[in-house]
Protein backbone atom coordinates (compact mmCIF):
# COMPACT_ATOMS: atom_id res chain seq x y z
CA UNK A 1 0.00 0.00 0.00
CA UNK A 2 1.32 3.44 -0.92
CA UNK A 3 1.52 5.82 2.05
CA UNK A 4 -0.37 8.99 2.77
CA UNK A 5 1.95 11.99 3.09
CA UNK A 6 0.93 14.46 5.81
CA UNK A 7 2.48 17.90 5.26
CA UNK A 8 1.99 20.38 8.09
CA UNK A 9 4.34 22.63 10.04
CA UNK A 10 2.37 21.93 13.23
CA UNK A 11 3.83 18.78 14.76
CA UNK A 12 0.73 18.17 16.91
CA UNK A 13 -1.52 18.16 13.86
CA UNK A 14 0.81 15.79 11.99
CA UNK A 15 0.90 13.43 14.96
CA UNK A 16 -2.85 13.53 15.43
CA UNK A 17 -3.52 12.80 11.77
CA UNK A 18 -0.81 10.11 11.73
CA UNK A 19 -2.27 8.35 14.76
CA UNK A 20 -5.84 8.59 13.48
CA UNK A 21 -5.03 7.28 10.01
CA UNK A 22 -2.59 4.64 11.29
CA UNK A 23 -5.34 3.29 13.55
CA UNK A 24 -7.41 2.81 10.38
CA UNK A 25 -4.62 0.79 8.78
CA UNK A 26 -3.02 3.42 6.54
CA UNK A 27 0.72 3.78 6.13
CA UNK A 28 1.77 7.35 6.97
CA UNK A 29 4.81 9.49 6.21
CA UNK A 30 5.27 13.07 7.36
CA UNK A 31 6.88 16.29 6.19
CA UNK A 32 7.06 19.58 8.08
CA UNK A 33 6.81 21.82 4.99
CA UNK A 34 6.32 21.82 1.23
CA UNK A 35 10.03 21.67 0.45
CA UNK A 36 10.52 18.52 2.50
CA UNK A 37 7.37 17.01 0.97
CA UNK A 38 8.52 17.78 -2.56
CA UNK A 39 11.86 16.09 -1.91
CA UNK A 40 10.03 13.01 -0.64
CA UNK A 41 7.54 12.65 -3.49
CA UNK A 42 10.24 13.06 -6.12
CA UNK A 43 11.82 9.80 -4.90
CA UNK A 44 8.89 7.88 -3.37
CA UNK A 45 5.37 7.04 -4.48
CA UNK A 46 2.49 8.22 -2.31
CA UNK A 47 -1.24 7.60 -2.63
CA UNK A 48 -2.42 10.93 -1.23
CA UNK A 49 -1.00 14.19 0.12
CA UNK A 50 -2.67 16.04 2.99
CA UNK A 51 -1.24 19.54 2.60
CA UNK A 52 -1.46 22.44 5.05
CA UNK A 53 -2.12 25.74 3.29
CA UNK A 54 0.18 28.06 5.21
CA UNK A 55 3.78 26.91 5.82
CA UNK A 56 7.27 28.28 5.36
CA UNK A 57 9.48 28.07 3.38
CA UNK A 58 7.08 26.49 0.84
CA UNK A 59 3.33 26.93 1.25
CA UNK A 60 0.52 25.10 -0.57
CA UNK A 61 0.38 27.39 -3.64
CA UNK A 62 4.14 27.07 -4.19
CA UNK A 63 4.00 23.30 -3.67
CA UNK A 64 1.14 22.92 -6.16
CA UNK A 65 3.01 25.06 -8.69
CA UNK A 66 6.05 22.79 -8.36
CA UNK A 67 4.14 19.54 -8.84
CA UNK A 68 2.33 21.04 -11.84
CA UNK A 69 5.74 21.37 -13.52
CA UNK A 70 6.53 17.66 -13.09
CA UNK A 71 4.66 15.34 -15.44
CA UNK A 72 5.04 12.38 -13.08
CA UNK A 73 3.60 14.31 -10.11
CA UNK A 74 0.94 16.34 -11.89
CA UNK A 75 -1.90 13.89 -11.16
CA UNK A 76 -1.00 13.32 -7.52
CA UNK A 77 -4.13 13.69 -5.35
CA UNK A 78 -3.67 16.58 -2.91
CA UNK A 79 -6.12 17.55 -0.16
CA UNK A 80 -5.69 21.06 1.24
CA UNK A 81 -5.92 21.49 5.01
CA UNK A 82 -6.72 24.95 6.32
CA UNK A 83 -8.22 26.80 9.26
CA UNK A 84 -9.03 29.75 6.98
CA UNK A 85 -12.62 29.45 5.73
CA UNK A 86 -11.81 31.76 2.81
CA UNK A 87 -9.60 29.04 1.31
CA UNK A 88 -12.23 26.37 0.90
CA UNK A 89 -13.93 25.47 -2.33
CA UNK A 90 -12.69 24.12 -5.65
CA UNK A 91 -11.42 27.45 -6.99
CA UNK A 92 -8.94 28.15 -4.20
CA UNK A 93 -6.01 26.50 -5.96
CA UNK A 94 -5.79 24.55 -9.23
CA UNK A 95 -4.80 20.90 -9.07
CA UNK A 96 -6.10 19.73 -5.72
CA UNK A 97 -8.89 17.18 -5.26
CA UNK A 98 -10.52 18.46 -2.04
CA UNK A 99 -10.11 20.73 0.95
CA UNK A 100 -10.74 20.05 4.62
CA UNK A 101 -11.24 22.80 7.16
CA UNK A 102 -9.46 22.50 10.49
CA UNK A 103 -10.53 21.05 12.83
CA UNK A 104 -10.79 18.20 10.38
CA UNK A 105 -14.01 16.25 9.90
CA UNK A 106 -12.73 12.68 10.35
CA UNK A 107 -15.54 11.12 8.34
CA UNK A 108 -14.59 13.25 5.32
CA UNK A 109 -10.93 12.45 5.87
CA UNK A 110 -11.65 8.70 5.94
CA UNK A 111 -13.76 8.98 2.78
CA UNK A 112 -10.90 10.68 0.94
CA UNK A 113 -8.35 8.17 2.22
CA UNK A 114 -10.57 5.30 1.14
CA UNK A 115 -11.04 6.82 -2.31
CA UNK A 116 -7.37 7.43 -3.09
CA UNK A 117 -5.60 4.71 -1.09
CA UNK A 118 -6.79 1.57 -2.85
Amino acid sequence: MKPILIVDDDRDIRESLRDTLSDEGYVIVEASDGTEALEYIRTHDVALVLLDWNMAPMDAPAFMAEIAKDERLRGLPVVLLTADSRISGRGALPGYVASLKKPIDLEKLFQLAERYCV
